[in-house]
């Protein structure tokens, strides 16, 4: 029995041995399953990290800057500070005057006086200067002529200068020539001659309302004096129209081109330092002003004829706005003067123009009548002759009306004076003008017209740059591209020049320059690129973009989390690993 329990004993032990060693060895292939597992999955999760990380350094350093160059708003610099500053430096202009005197005391008299008087003004710097002739040609001098010629042969003038004269012998304190000369008497004070300059010769209370004060100068009578003339534009289309209304009863004979060229053209050259003009004429058949809701009413008079015909003052606006339909000019850009000559057949001639007291606008007898509109041009009712006409009567037969350059032009050349303001001089006691007998505008009055406008471009061109810089600063979204930055900073740099010109007293050169600002700082402010972007505001911008980057973002956010996750456990198991090397 002891024999057959000690070799059972000795089998189980074998078997819970062996079993033992099973168990260990399974249990041992399990561990080394788990540790492949966790690998793997380490694997995948830094594979899944590296590349969300991949992801945002893309949409970061290469997708944002892209979205942000490519929707940005292409905007040249502009010198923003330096234009609003521009009213800082007023607008002053040098006014340089000779003055000779017999005297000397009574020459630094009045230049002294002079001198005093210009101090304070406003737009006007004097620079005035005596002048001396010698004992003998004084002496040679036996007219005011003579004298006036022998100075402008020492001390020749040029744009914007003016010379004062003393003669003893002379109706009136001061009398203004065509030249840029005024005589004056003996008896002439200081305050004379600077009314003659500020009102007559430098015109201020034109720039005053130019440059926007409130105060207006007012003439003797209390008069309020005011611009007439519309802004000046840099070119003009000057179209002179003969309307023959009944080509049926009568042929004009009238060279109308050469009439042009012999007057209109000579008196716009003098203008044309400052605005250049076109000249074109045409004739328009069959159009009347009684086909446009305007009759003339018959008037019996003691003339031949035994009538005329009257048009109410009234009626002229509806002429002017009916035929300018007719007149063709709607094809140009540019303002346009009009001179219409307006010959109406002997059934209907002559034509006299009534004012609504029932009395003639024009009492002088003639068979040309006229009217002007300061911003639009002029009309001449030029009636055929008194004995064309009675030769209608008798056997109402076609006619030949033949019309005169010298009957007509100098009522053309009047209302050309009127639509550039040449004509607007505040009366002056003891003062008179030399009447211009001369196609020509006068000399001074070129220079006027040229210090007067030069002036107004040069404030407009101011006032344009700063409205527009004003409005971009404003609006960050508004494209200013290459072409408007260039008109801009040209604009600003002949402002600079113009009103340094000015003070220089270099009246044409400044007037070239105010011109060019002019014209950049319009072209600048009425550019089309302007309004690319402008009805395309931030808001919108964000308001398209926002749900389309919004779903893409968000993940790439909420993915920083698990990136810090990641690298915090990552950094964990790396120092427990390294503290678990070093113990053993």
């Amino acid at each position: 029995m002891s024999a057959k329990e000690s070799e059972s004993t000795k089998a189980k032990s074998a078997a819970k041995s062996t079993s033992r060693n099973t168990s260990e060895a399974d249990t041992g292939g399990g561990g080394n399953g788990s540790s492949c597992s966790s690998s793997s999955t380490q694997e995948d999760d830094a594979i899944h990290i590296y590349a969300t990380i991949a992801f945002i350094v893309i949409i970061i350093v290469i997708g944002v800057p892209m979205w942000w160059k490519t929707t940005e708003v292409y905007r040249v610099s502009l010198p923003y500070d330096e234009i609003q500053a521009l009213n800082d430096e007023p607008i002053k202009t040098t006014f340089r005057v000779g003055l000779y005197c017999k005297s000397a005391e009574r020459r630094e008299t009045l230049a002294f006086e002079l001198r005093k008087k210009f101090e304070q003004n406003f737009a006007f710097e004097l620079d005035l200067r005596e002048l001396l002739l010698d004992p003998e040609t004084v002496a040679a001098s036996k007219t005011p002529a003579k004298l006036e010629s022998e100075l402008l042969k020492r001390y020749p003038t040029s744009s914007g200068e003016f010379l004062l004269i003393e003669w003893n012998k002379l109706d009136d304190d001061i009398l203004v020539t065509t030249e840029r000369t005024a005589f004056i008497s003996e008896s002439a004070t200081s305050l004379k001659a600077y009314q003659v300059l500020s009102s007559w010769i430098l015109q201020e209370y034109k720039l005053k309302a130019i440059l926007g004060s409130r105060d207006v100068q007012q003439t003797s009578k209390g008069r309020q004096l005011r611009l007439n003339s519309a802004p000046l534009q840099p070119h003009y289309e000057v179209l002179i129209t003969v309307l023959n209304p009944r080509p049926d009863l009568q042929k004009v004979h009238w060279n109308v081109r050469a009439a042009a060229e012999n007057y209109i053209a000579r008196f716009l050259d003098e203008l044309s330092v400052i605005t250049n003009f076109t000249i074109k004429t045409q004739w328009i058949y069959q159009v009347g002003i009684d086909g446009i809701g305007t009759h003339p009413k018959q008037v019996q008079d003691d003339s031949k004829l035994g009538r005329h015909y009257a048009l109410g003052e009234d009626s002229l606006p509806h002429i002017i706005t009916s035929l300018e339909k007719k007149l063709g000019t709607q094809i140009t850009d540019n303002p346009c003067i009009h001179f219409v000559v307006y010959v109406p057949p002997c059934s209907q001639a002559p034509l006299k123009i009534y004012r609504k007291d029932g009395q003639r606008a024009t009492p002088k007898s003639g068979n040309v009548e006229a009217f002007t509109s300061a911003k639009w041009g002029g009309i001449v009712f030029a009636s055929p002759s008194e004995a064309t006409c009675l030769r209608y009567m008798e056997d109402e037969s076609f006619s030949e009306v033949y019309l005169h350059a010298q009957d007509i032009m100098p009522v053309l050349l009047y209302q050309l004076r009127k639509i550039f303001d040449l004509e607007n001089n505040a009366p002056l006691l003891d003062t008179a003008l030399v009447p211009c007998n001369r196609i020509e505008p006068r000399l001074w009055e070129v220079d006027t017209f040229l210090r007067t406008n030069t002036i107004y471009l040069v404030h407009s061109a101011t006032t344009t740059l700063q409205s527009l810089i004003q409005l971009l600063g404003g609006i960050e979204y508004i494209v200013i591209n290459d072409e408007v930055g260039e008109a801009i900073h040209n604009a600003y740099r002949k402002v600079l020049e113009a009103k340094s010109q000015l003070l220089e007293g270099d009246l044409e050169q400044a007037a070239l320059l105010a011109r060019e600002a002019y014209t950049s700082a319009e072209r600048a402010f009425f550019d089309p690129s302007l309004l690319a972007l402008l009805y395309f505001p931030n808001e919108q911008k964000y308001a398209i973009y926002i749900p389309l980057f919004l779903p893409i973002m968000i993940p790439v956010v909420f993915s920083f989390n698990t990136i810090m996750k990641y690298f915090r456990k990552r950094k964990t198991s790396s120092a427990e690993s390294q503290a678990k090397t070093k113990a053993e």
